[in-house]
């Protein structure tokens, strides 16, 4: 299925994904389900259990329970799917957080990019391979039962899975096969944004195709589709669309990371003591064209950063009796970035570790700056 790879914004901290609940977790990877998996799921065993009811009569009402065993075996299916790309990502070193199932994909949030067209090969190409596997394990059962309800169910879990495997296989994003079609661009033209873009808009061809099914299905088969066809080819297509449309635009947002430097994104700031009333350290930051203030302990060492929102948030009739310390944020190891960090970093810090601001230091651990989150925002509006 699809996977989700890259940030949508610079600030967008790590998490499970919102409208899903939290099912468990397999070697520190969260897995969650979204809740429009319910419905889907309702419409899978209801259309299987006409099928157990038109088969198998005389199962009467445990033909529900049949369908429910074949939805949580699907279910399970996909979870393998899902895991066969995280497991793969962790052996290269790749850090993965979360499996999230829902309706027409689910998700495996993997962090960070590939090194080579080879592990982005590897990690995309295992996942439609893992269902295909399923799917002939899957038929093969069904031979072997050879008839009654354990064949049926396992004959249509062979075929799900089939069709999982192979659509996935498709060459556009956001299926799995866009990545692999970026793994062959990436290693032709040596580079991965090209490889982005050209699976992206390999994505768009297959939107336009898939709603064109219908149509081409009455002119070239001579088959009238019905309204269920063109829901599901509005559906499909909407997904595939979107998808690569959101590829395309990640990829113009990777393609601006490397020109992002903390050296020149970072405001310069002028370090007091926590004693200092806001007022003389506004006088001082003026003075000395400075854009944020840090505060300093007894032994002069950066301890904590006053934002622009606290020292706005205090009256200026208060602010020579109102100290620094009093409105200052105290610094975390995790809100302490390096000088020499360039997007890559930013933006994993900025996702890891939310903030307003941070603290910058420079190669030998003294106070350079303040990184703004809204600058490097603005960073991204700009280029």
């Amino acid at each position: 299925m699809s996977e989700s790879r890259d940030p949508q914004s610079p600030a967008q901290p790590a998490g499970p994904t919102p409208g899903t609940w939290v099912i468990g977790s397999v070697r520190g990877i969260k897995l969650t389900m979204r809740f429009t998996w319910l419905p889907v799921a309702v419409l899978l065993a209801l259309g299987f259990s006409n099928i157990m009811g038109a088969q198998f009569p005389e199962l009467g009402s445990w033909r529900y329970v049949a369908s429910f065993g074949f939805v949580v075996a699907f279910t399970a299916s996909i979870l393998l799917h899902e895991l066969a790309h995280a497991l793969v990502a962790l052996r290269f070193g790749i850090p993965v957080t979360e499996i999230n199932l829902g309706f027409f994909a689910a998700g495996t949030h993997i962090e960070g990019e590939r090194k080579s067209p080879f592990e982005e090969f590897a990690i995309s190409i295992v996942g439609p391979l893992a269902s295909l596997l399923v799917g002939g394990l899957a038929y093969a059962g069904s031979r072997a039962v050879d008839e009654g309800v354990a064949h049926v169910a396992l004959f249509n879990l062979a075929i799900a899975n089939l069709i999982v495997g192979v659509t996935n296989l498709l060459p556009g994003l956001p299926l799995d096969g866009g990545w692999v079609l970026r793994a062959f661009v990436w290693k032709l033209t040596g580079n991965m944004h090209t490889g982005t873009i050209a699976a992206a808009w390999a994505g768009r061809v297959l939107a336009m195709a898939v709603l064109a099914a219908p149509v081409l299905m009455r002119e070239l088969f001579d088959r009238q589709p019905t309204v269920i066809d063109y829901i599901i080819a509005l559906a499909i297509g909407f997904f595939l669309w979107m998808g690569s449309t959101a590829s395309l635009m990640q990829a113009r947002l990777r393609r601006k990371l490397p020109a992002l430097q903390v050296r020149t994104l970072a405001r310069r700031a002028i370090a007091v003591h926590a004693g200092t009333p806001i007022s003389e350290a506004v006088r001082l930051a003026i003075g000395a064209q400075a854009g944020a203030v840090v505060v300093t302990d007894g032994q002069d060492k950066p301890h904590a950063l006053v934002s622009e929102a606290a020292v706005s948030a205090v009256p200026p009739n208060q602010r020579p009796w109102t100290t620094v310390g009093e409105v200052a944020t105290r610094i975390s190891a995790g809100h302490i970035i390096g000088i020499n960090d360039t997007g890559e970093e930013i933006l994993g810090m900025l996702r890891k570790n939310p903030a307003s601001e941070y603290l910058v230091l420079d190669a030998n651990g003294g106070v350079y700056g303040v990184l703004a989150t809204a600058d490097v925002e603005q960073a991204f509006r700009s280029r």
